[in-house]
């Protein structure tokens, strides 16, 4: 195998899963991202790379720590090491990882840790016992460097109409979707239930999952006591599962370091080629909810710079926060019905530490194709209100054509958009919406309409008759007046 002394290779891979009677006892994130790290090295069989380290990346989580990766240098034995820290954002794993091979590739950096971590479930179960539990927060001065920005990703337009939660955001696409495929309100569900009971099915063989029971079709489908509808169509079971306790942490470096630290060839994954686009518009501007081309971009790029094309991956994770998320990567970068579209079985499943999911399925992906040399992975992110992505393509062999990367988003910048008004009175066209529940009950609507000239606005309803005639009947392409910002009745 013959490569560039500079390639950047992943060489470890460390994931944990606490799962403790007693919240008392549990580590803490920061514990966690430690004891992840340390599973790294182990897996490089090569602890002296801790000492090599010259950067330290977290993504974001729901700790208060502002600089995490400053206690852990110290811990580590790496008091040199660069601090970093990324907002909150599911493509901010991938986009550090992409950095850190770029920047070893050019022989500023030798050595880099992405890690993250939450605590979530043990939080939440010391708050319902009354109790507080004493995690340390270290003073630490500011991360050396910030990766991204912090921006709202939703108008006050938008937030209006319920526009709030990533599931909200999400069923629109799911809702425009099943109009443009032609189901049924009840064949629509049955679908994406299956679809997550095949994510959870996979979640069982995988030992680092935090769900390894996979629950029926009809149990992920159906609202319960313990599957409530969060937004229609998507009960509790088909979505991110945030309030887990996991860690995961992946270490890259250069070849060159990897030689004379003696790290095995079978620990070594190329990744060979990434991209990375965050230049979609607001959802309001955005040209329909059945695609997102900037994600298309982003994907069909990362394969044409690894001269690849959708069947010749053994292996793919793509993200998956939502039913919706998967569908529209799936579709629009080319994937067959018959390909298995998860390594770890997903967010809902393997579970979602909120901010650092895509550590575990890079983690998961490297024991892959380890266990099959000369096959190759690919690994998709998303972030914000489906507006951020990121692709990775790793293999156990270096790319012919050395590390390749893009940044999309001047490209993205140029791609058609929609013009939005913020009030219109007259007759629209629906084109999608969501409904949001409140103990168990639909209780406000929030609608996307398009007037006659192809503009865009949104109003809101919570008159309950139409809240349940919009349970019953596809309301998607339907006519309707609005006004004033509300839906006055349906015309057809």
């Amino acid at each position: 195998m013959t490569y560039d002394p500079r390639a950047p290779v992943l060489v470890g891979a460390g994931q944990i899963l606490q799962r403790l009677d007693s919240e008392i006892d549990a580590l803490d994130p920061l514990g966690l991202m430690e004891q992840a790290t340390r599973r790294a090295a182990f897996d490089a069989r090569c602890p002296a790379l801790l000492a090599r380290l010259d950067s330290i990346r977290v993504p974001k989580g729901l700790w208060p720590h502002g600089n995490p990766a400053h206690t852990l240098r110290t811990r580590l034995g790496a008091p040199g090491a660069e601090t970093a820290l990324a907002p909150i954002s599911g493509n901010m794993v991938q986009r550090m990882i992409s950095d850190g091979a770029r920047e070893i590739l050019a022989g500023v950096r030798d050595a880099v840790l992405v890690v993250g971590a939450e605590a979530e479930r043990s939080k939440r179960r010391a708050k319902r016992a009354g109790r507080e539990i004493d995690w340390d927060v270290p003073d630490a001065p500011a991360p050396d460097r910030s990766f991204g920005d912090t921006q709202r990703g939703v108008t006050d337009d938008e937030i209006a109409i319920g526009l709030v939660q990533p599931a909200s955001i999400f069923a629109l696409y799911e809702n425009a979707m099943r109009h443009a495929r032609g189901e049924s309100l009840a064949a629509h569900r049955d679908r994406i239930a299956r679809l997550w009971h095949g994510f959870a099915r996979v979640a069982e063989q995988n030992p680092d999952a935090w769900t390894r029971t996979a629950p029926s079709v009809e149990a992920i489908r159906d609202e319960s006591a313990d599957n409530r509808m969060i937004s229609y169509p998507y009960t509790k079971r088909l979505c991110a599962n945030m309030v887990v306790d996991l860690g995961a942490a992946v270490l890259l470096c250069s070849a060159q370091l990897a030689d004379e630290l003696g790290i095995p060839r079978d620990r070594w994954v190329f990744l060979q080629t990434a991209t990375d686009c965050m230049a979609t518009p607001a959802l309001s501007n955005r040209m329909d909810f059945l695609g997102v081309p900037a994600l298309e971009l982003a994907g069909r790029r990362a394969f044409e710079l690894a001269g690849k094309g959708p069947a010749d991956f053994e292996h793919v994770d793509l993200y998956s926060c939502f039913p919706a998320a998967v569908q529209v990567a799936a579709r629009t970068l080319g994937f067959s019905p018959e390909t298995p579209l998860t390594v770890t079985g997903g967010l809902a499943y393997a579970g979602a530490p909120l901010n650092s999911y895509v550590l575990h399925s890079i983690a998961t992906m490297m024991n892959r194709l380890r266990a099959e040399p000369g096959t190759t992975g690919l690994v998709s992110s998303v972030g914000g209100t489906f507006d951020k992505h990121a692709f990775g393509i790793y293999s156990t062999e270096p790319s012919p054509r050395g590390f390749q990367y893009a940044d999309l988003d001047p490209e993205a910048s140029k791609l058609p958009t929609r013009e939005s008004i913020r009030r219109h009175d007259g007759d629209v066209a629906i084109e999608t919406y969501i409904l949001g529940y409140e103990r168990g009950a639909p209780f406000r609507a929030g609608i996307a309409c398009l007037l006659d000239d192809g503009r865009r606005t949104w109003v809101k309803t919570e008159d309950r008759v139409t809240l349940d005639e919009m349970l019953r009947r596809e309301t998607c392409g339907r006519r309707a007046r609005i006004g004033s910002g509300e839906l006055k009745h349906f015309i057809d």
